[in-house]
């Protein structure tokens, strides 16, 4: 075996270390998805729409993660929809679902609060499987890919989906993410 001289040790060195980086890449969580045990956040406040914009700069205000008490304090129990950017990433919006698949509500975080949603007038959902909720000046629209067999996971159905996101005139967003849908909230770990 021959010994490395002392120009390849480096460039081995860094090899090795890119490599023990990308390797731990594909397994993190969304920083917006680790929750600090120590400093773990309470569970937002419910407020109107108007009450959670107030003050906040609109164009860049994204929907926020929640967690299942939040999304508890908000629904209650039953049966749910919940939209996902990422498989495994929490919820940014949650809905109460009744048995022929419309929405009876729902909440999302907006600003650090939750913000109740109304479903829109039956004539207004357009499209079977589209979902649109309401809270002045808050529209959000959700609609399954159409090309998108659900899939069951844990019991629950998943489909990809895109949820529409506007703020009056001042903001409209779309999101691809996931929509997973079930008789009872889905059970994930302790910290949520």
């Amino acid at each position: 075996m021959r010994a490395l001289s002392s120009q390849a040790r480096p460039a081995r060195l860094a090899l090795a270390a890119a490599i023990g980086l990308l390797a731990g890449c594909g397994e993190s969580a969304a920083p917006d998805d680790v929750v600090d045990p120590v400093r773990a956040p309470g569970i937002a406040r419910i407020v109107p729409a108007g009450e959670a914009l107030s003050g906040a700069h609109i164009p860049t205000i994204d929907p926020a993660t929640m967690v299942d008490a939040e999304i508890q304090k908000a629904l209650g129990a039953g049966p749910r929809c919940d939209f996902r950017y990422t498989g495994g990433g929490k919820p940014v919006l949650a809905m109460n679902m009744q048995p022929d698949g419309t929405a009876s509500g729902g909440v999302m975080k907006l600003n650090g609060n939750l913000v109740p949603l109304s479903p829109a007038p039956a004539d207004a959902t357009g499209p079977e499987g589209r979902l649109l909720l309401t809270a002045d000046p808050v529209r959000v629209v959700v609609a399954p890919a159409a090309d998108d067999e659900a899939e069951d996971r844990e019991g629950m159905r998943r489909r990809e989906a895109t949820m529409m996101f506007e703020i009056g005139q001042n903001l409209r967003v779309g999101y691809r993410g996931y929509m997973d849908c079930g008789a009872a909230p889905p059970v994930r770990s302790s910290r949520q």
